[in-house]
């Protein structure tokens, strides 16, 4: 392993620096100063151990952010996703919904020409029936004229 470029003392000297100049000092900053000073950053885990050593010292703490809290945040992704949630079974429901209506209609016809289908097979048999009587009957009138003929 090879001795870190920079000291700790520079790194320090650093943090000191942009806490009176900037006032919100950060690890990143702090590394792109070192970067711009000495041409190396230094290590990101002694970097930020510093930073967090001299925040504990007393020097000015990160400033929060006014903005929301963690909580309103959290509630707000979750009625976020929520409302999501509730959109795709909103159209969910429409799509299975008007496929129901389709398949419901599809069973009617089908089943309307079932019974058609039935009613047409019923009406051949009835038809076959009737042109098997005509031809016997037509066989037996020939039959008789043909008896009489001289």
């Amino acid at each position: 392993m090879r001795p870190p470029l920079l000291g700790d003392e520079a790194i320090r000297a650093a943090i000191r620096e942009l806490e009176a100049g900037e006032g919100r000092v950060t690890g990143v900053a702090i590394r792109r100063l070192l970067a711009d000073r000495y041409g190396s950053r230094g290590g990101v885990a002694r970097v930020y151990r510093l930073l967090h050593e001299a925040q504990r010292r007393g020097a000015a703490p990160l400033p929060r952010a006014p903005a929301r809290g963690p909580a309103d945040e959290t509630r707000e992704a979750a009625v976020a996703r929520a409302d999501l949630a509730e959109e795709r079974e909103r159209v969910h429901q429409a799509r299975w919904a008007r496929e129901t209506d389709e398949l419901r209609g599809r069973l009617a016809r089908a089943e309307l020409a079932a019974r058609e289908a039935e009613a047409a097979r019923q009406r051949i048999a009835d038809l076959g029936r009737a042109l098997a009587s005509a031809q016997a009957r037509i066989e037996s009138l020939e039959r008789a004229l043909a008896e009489r003929a001289p």
